[in-house]
Parts: C-alpha cells; structure tokens; sequence
C-alpha cells in the first residue's frame, strides 16, 4: 500500500491547509486531491513534483520511500509519531559540529588561524 495518502494529508494539515486551499494554490480541483487522500488516484510525476515543491517535502519521503524520526523539510520541529527510527536511513552530515582543534595547544591553534586568514584572504575571502 502506497504511503502518498497518508503522508499528503499529513503534511498538507501540518502546513494548516485544507484540501479545497491546496487545490486552488495548484490549480486542481478539490476532488484530485481527496482522491490522492484517499489513494484512489496518483499524481503524475510532474504533479509530484509540484505537491512536493509546495508542501516543502521531498518526493521520496511522500512515497514513503524514507522514514524519518524529524523531518527537516517542514520547519525542522515536525515529528512523525508513528514513524520508527530506522538507522539505515540515516545520513551523516557533511559537517562537524564540534570543534576538533579544542585538543590542540594554544600556539597550533593560533597558526591555523593565521593560515586560515592568509588563505582567505589570498583567494579575496576577507573575514
């Protein structure tokens, strides 16, 4: 069974719209989107595209092709209840967050700070 239906009306109540609002907004008519609700019809991939683009979700999380403990696409603070948290969906971030220089003496961590400036600055990054 398709997630589409579940997750669309999900979603579209979270944004606080209604069925008949987010039909307008798209240019449908307010039965297209009771039967995508209901799993009676499917969008076409260029309106799943456009239901995705709107409600700021991806397409794969609206197929349920991803089941995510907080999805980031609507405000970062929607949790999903009744999604499991499943760790092979999980990806890790491109970025750290904590500071590995911490561990460093003072006069190392002031050389990086020099060269990071005279690189910046060098490629016309002023701080």
């Amino acid at each position: 069974m398709s997630a589409l239906p579940e997750r669309l009306k999900l979603v579209r109540s979270h944004k606080g719209l209604t069925q008949r609002q987010l039909a307008e907004r798209l240019n449908l008519s307010p039965s297209t989107i009771a039967l995508y609700e209901t799993g009676n019809r499917n969008p076409d991939p260029d309106m799943l595209k456009k239901l995705a683009d709107f409600l700021d979700c991806s397409i794969d999380w609206l197929l349920g092709r991803v089941t995510l403990d907080e999805v980031h696409q609507l405000n970062g603070s929607f949790r999903l209840a009744h999604d499991k948290h499943d760790s092979s969906n999980d990806i890790l971030a491109a970025h750290r967050t904590d500071d590995p220089t911490t561990v460093l003496p003072a006069d190392a961590r002031r050389s990086l700070e020099e060269f990071q400036s005279y690189v910046l600055e060098k490629y016309g990054k002023k701080e």
